[in-house]
């Protein structure tokens, strides 16, 4: 891949991670097989930054994710009018 398309794909990726949430009805298991096939590529610094940068937002969803899963719901007796 070009260094312009390396840019572009870069590029739409910023976009749509920060549109993306865990409710989105693409995994982020898709999204991380995408920043793992950027990351194959012959990269400039500049571009490994950016990289970098996504995939810290993937951590970041990923960890909310588990998060909401693990946190329990309120317990009756806690739960005041």
């Amino acid at each position: 891949m070009s260094y312009q398309n390396l840019d572009k794909e870069i590029a739409h990726l910023e976009l749509v991670f920060g549109r993306i949430s865990v409710n989105d009805p693409i995994p982020l298991s898709y999204w991380d097989s995408r920043l793992r096939m950027l990351a194959r590529a012959q990269l400039v610094p500049t571009q490994r930054a950016r990289l970098a940068r996504l995939e810290a937002t993937l951590a970041a969803l990923r960890e909310s994710d588990e998060a909401v899963c693990e946190t329990p719901g309120p317990r009756w007796k806690d739960v005041r009018s």
